[in-house]
Order: structure tokens, then C-alpha cells, then sequence
């Protein structure tokens, strides 16, 4: 009898931990659901093992869903109006023009600081203490093993439901960090942000 209570006990666990993970997941999940557009304010940060250095930039997204989004940093401009590509780097001072594609390897702003990817297998772990905030920390493993991304971490509030913070490891062991700074949601974007006119002196690379 008391075998069988423990047994119950293990089974009615495992039921409430899946619950509190599909939970946290659908907030998430329904939370970017609301959302138009949004202008996000963050810092990279981005560690290689290999020659043991790092670099840390800042930088601000604005995105309006479904494929319009603008990322400036002092590495690069990466914009898209859905249809067209650009991404400039100061510098080389060249413009890279492409068709835009969707891929599931490219983190675009809504899916690694907004949304949890699909691809993934997501576990709940517990509350850790960023910047103050006490925030769920989410650890996600890619479903397909080719997949560039090797593992990812998220830790989102759940006050707005909101990423917080994203960690990404790629195949190369090479680390790179989001900390969202500032967010501001269906705030309203100018469209104009989204097309990209390049800088005089620039270099054009047409891909298309």
C-alpha cells in the first residue's frame, strides 16, 4: 500500500512540474501573442572559449510583428521591411542586400528576447535573482540535433510575462548574452524605420 502511495505520489508530481512548465510557457507564449510592435533597449554580450575573449555591445531593436524589425548596435545594422535585407557594417563600411528568408537558425528580436522558439524542449528550473529582479529561469535544448544552437537559457518575469535575459550556445562553444534593459510594448513604430537608405561612402553588395 504505502508502495503504491509513493508511487502516486512521484506520478501526481511529475504532472504538477509538466503543468507549471506549460503554464509558464503558454504566458509567455499568449503575452506575444498581444504584441504589434516594440522597441527594445539591450546589451550583448558575447563570449568565445577558443581565444578566451569577449565583447560587449549595446544596442535597441525595434520590431513590428510580422517581419519588420530594425537592429542597431555599434557592430551593425541589420534591417527589414519582410521582403529586403540590409546589413551594414561600419567597419568594412559595406552593405550586404539580400532577399529576406525566414530561418530557423536566425534569432530574429521576436523570437529570442520576446517569444520561445518552437524548436525547442523547454524545463522550468527555479527563480534566480538578475539585476535585482527575481525572474524563472527556462532552460531550452533544441528538438533537431543539427540545429547551430546547442542549448539556450531564458529567464522571463512573471508579472508581464516578459524575456528578461537570453543565453545562447552554439556548436562552437561560443556564448552569447542578452540583458533587456528596456522595453516598451505596441508603443507604436515609425514604418519609416524599416527601410534603409545606406550611408554615402558605403560599399553596396547586391545578393539578390
Amino acid at each position: 500500500m504505502r508502495a503504491i502511495m509513493v508511487v502516486c505520489v512521484i506520478l501526481l508530481t511529475g504532472v504538477l512540474i509538466l503543468s507549471a512548465q506549460q503554464n509558464v510557457v503558454q504566458n509567455v507564449q499568449n503575452t506575444y501573442q498581444t504584441i504589434d510592435n516594440a522597441v527594445i533597449k539591450y546589451e550583448q554580450i558575447v563570449e568565445f572559449p577558443v581565444t578566451r575573449t569577449e565583447q560587449t555591445f549595446e544596442g535597441i531593436v525595434y520590431m513590428k510583428r510580422p517581419d519588420f524589425y530594425r537592429i542597431e548596435s555599434e557592430q551593425q545594422t541589420v534591417v527589414t521591411d519582410g521582403k529586403t535585407i540590409w546589413s551594414y557594417n561600419p567597419f568594412t563600411e559595406q552593405v550586404i542586400v539580400d532577399l529576406f528568408q525566414e530561418d530557423e537558425q536566425m534569432f530574429t528580436p521576436d523570437r529570442f528576447l520576446l517569444n520561445i522558439p518552437d524548436e525547442f524542449y523547454v524545463t522550468v528550473g527555479d527563480r534566480e535573482t538578475v539585476d535585482g529582479q527575481s525572474l524563472i529561469a527556462l532552460r531550452l535544448v533544441p528538438k533537431d540535433d543539427h540545429q547551430f544552437v546547442r542549448s539556450m537559457r531564458m529567464w522571463v518575469d512573471d508579472d508581464g510575462w516578459i524575456v528578461r535575459k537570453a543565453e545562447v550556445v552554439d556548436l562552437n562553444e561560443n556564448k552569447t548574452t542578452y540583458r533587456v534593459h528596456d522595453i516598451q510594448l505596441n508603443v507604436g513604430v515609425d514604418m519609416d524605420l524599416f527601410s534603409y537608405q545606406p550611408p554615402e561612402n558605403a560599399e553596396i553588395i547586391d545578393l539578390r
